[in-house]
């Protein structure tokens, strides 16, 4: 009984361990089908390209952003729709190659939204241009090298603005504005426009022939006259001018003269009188100060009577 019983347990235990590995098997395979599923090779515009998608219950999203470019798959290619998608998603890593084998591209998506650091090579496999994105959008330096590794143009995206720099050219673009400088290769300012509503506004600068700096001035791309930047010039050469301090001296008491010689009024409103005339009321009393010594003239009376 106690061999037949132990027989027994054994091939239980067995059975147990032979349903786990199977389990566990199937799993794997499983993933590993789901894996190669989901992972594509393709040919398209005479390059092979390597890439994931979405699982199928993920392949269509419930909103989509109408500003950003989503990349999806079907029929055999890869396709991209600003603001929706009819397909599997792109998702994970992607490689193109060229014909030679060469890598040409190499990035990441997320939800058919390009992402983090892209690169793009040459068919030689020199360094092209690299980029950098966030959930479709890109953000911070884009650079482009020329043949020999050299950066030949930067973009820098912020939120606000655009920033392009190419050799001595440096393009700002904003809303409705955009300013272009133009240097030389020691920094020597050659130009600057300024662009609003894509019309002339505000200063511009040229040098001309004699290497000097003309300014023009300009109004939603009107030019503004010239006399009126003259008058311009000459208040701005006029408060820019330093005076000594005798010279400040002199003109505060020729603007205090000045002011003197304006009439006060009354609350009645009728002109005080000059402080002019003051010295000619002293004159009238004069003749006072005689007559009060008039009294003398009697005693010369009683002289005569005597």
């Amino acid at each position: 009984m106690n061999q037949s019983t132990k027989l027994t347990v054994y091939t239980l235990s067995e059975r147990l361990v032979f349903l786990a590995f199977a389990l566990l098997y199937s799993f794997v395979g499983f993933s590993q089908k789901f894996e190669i599923e989901n992972k594509f090779h393709i040919k398209q515009d005479d390059k092979s390209i390597v890439f994931r998608v979405l699982d199928v219950d993920d392949s269509q999203l419930k909103k989509y952003n109408s500003k950003k470019y989503y990349y999806w798959f079907k029929s055999q290619k890869v396709l991209v729709t600003q603001g929706g998608s009819s397909g599997s998603l792109l998702n994970g890593d992607y490689e193109s190659f060229y014909k030679n084998n060469q890598l040409a591209e190499k990035g990441l998506f997320k939800k058919g939204l390009k992402d983090g650091t892209w690169k793009f090579w040459n068919p030689n496999g020199i360094l092209i241009h690299q980029e950098t994105w966030s959930k479709g959008t890109q953000i911070g330096k884009q650079l482009y090298y020329n043949e020999d590794g050299l950066i030949q143009k930067t973009i820098i995206y912020k939120s606000n603005q655009t920033e392009i720099i190419a050799r001595d050219t440096t393009i700002l673009k904003k809303k409705k504005t955009v300013l272009t400088t133009v240097a030389d290769s020691t920094g020597k300012l050659i130009s600057q426009s300024r662009y609003s509503d894509y019309k002339l506004d505000g200063t511009q600068i040229a040098r001309d022939q004699n290497d000097s700096l003309i300014k023009t001035v300009y109004k939603k791309g009107v030019l503004v006259p010239e006399k009126t930047k003259k008058e311009d010039a000459k208040t701005a050469k006029g408060s820019s001018e330093k005076l000594t301090f005798k010279q400040k001296m002199s003109n505060f008491w020729e603007k205090l003269k000045f002011w003197k010689k304006f009439k006060k009024k009354d609350k009645s409103g009728e002109p005080k009188p000059p402080k002019a005339e003051k010295p000619a009321k002293d004159s009238s009393k004069k003749p006072k100060e005689k007559t009060q010594k008039e009294p003398d003239q009697p005693k010369e009376k009683k002289k005569r009577t005597e």
